[in-house]
């Protein structure tokens, strides 16, 4: 898979197999303490991994899985940047024919930085299938997690399903996310030489195509978007009865950490494509 920016044309190459000579990175200072108080299993994004690891070793005997991919990115000058880097892990994954079939699971999800950030989790996800009586009915859930961090931002109860959304921004918690009402993005487009600006509505942590969604690196220069602009985390609770079964899910998305992780990272990798001088090989020619 490759993906290239047309501007700087950079390129960069996305490989499924080991990486025999990372570049180095330099790691940032730990990310300070996180103004929500969610957790899932105790945990929050841009803790250690090793705290991650603990945990997963509490509930499970078996290895965490994992994902890794080798990102390779090179310069029109012929200058590379290359490094592994670990997606997730996970543990109580019942693979692909599991899901489909219904089976009982209790698997967790840590989506991982890179070594700029030490491998910290900026995301943690729990999905739970279980026979409906070894689970609580939704308004039993939603009153426990009510207990633990008061009234979310946006409830959704509809038939058989149940969203409960706390959305943090970047100026604090949003107590009614429907009482903020639509926000307005701007932006301006050159076609056929004529300028225009185009409007589009949309809404605060909310899923909106001017900007990512979701946490996970993707090498671009320079950027069109950023993370889930103004959006701090947000931690969402949802319930889906089914005959027989009940799938209950928490996910801890923390973009301002992803935002921070993808600047970073951006920055080290342009910075050592083009603002080092490249030693000579000793290859034997």
């Amino acid at each position: 898979m490759i993906r290239t920016s047309l501007t700087l044309g950079l390129v960069l190459t996305s490989l499924a197999r080991p990486a025999f000579a990372d570049n180095e990175m330099t790691p940032l200072a730990a990310p300070e303490a996180r103004p929500y108080p969610y957790e899932i299993l105790g945990l929050q994004p841009g803790d250690p991994l090793r705290d991650v690891l603990a945990v997963y070793a509490e509930r499970s005997d078996a290895a965490p899985t994992s994902e890794s991919e080798v990102l390779r990115v090179q310069s029109p000058d012929g200058n590379v940047f290359e490094f592994t880097y670990q997606q997730f892990t996970r543990i109580g994954d019942v693979g692909v024919n599991g899901r489909l079939a219904g089976a009982d699971q209790d698997q967790v999800t840590a989506t991982l930085s890179s070594n700029v950030m030490e491998q910290r989790p900026m995301a943690i996800h729990r999905s739970m299938r279980q026979p409906s009586d070894e689970l609580p009915e939704p308004l039993e859930l939603k009153a426990q997690i009510e207990g633990l961090y008061g009234p979310p931002s946006r409830t959704e109860i509809d038939g058989r399903t149940m969203t409960l959304t706390y959305a943090w921004s970047t100026e604090g918690f949003i107590e009614d996310l429907d009482a903020l009402g639509e926000l307005i993005h701007e932006e301006t487009r050159t076609e056929m030489g004529r300028e225009r600006t185009i409007r589009t509505t949309y809404e605060l942590c909310g899923n909106s195509r001017h900007y990512r969604n979701d946490v996970s690196y993707r090498f671009a220069y320079p950027r069109d978007d950023e993370i889930k602009t103004g959006c701090l985390a947000t931690f969402t609770v949802t319930y889906r009865g089914e005959p027989g079964s009940t799938l209950i899910g928490f996910s801890l998305v923390d973009y301002a950490l992803g935002r921070q992780h993808m600047a970073e990272l951006d920055r080290q990798i342009v910075k050592a494509l083009t603002g080092e001088e490249v030693e000579a090989s000793d290859m034997d020619l």
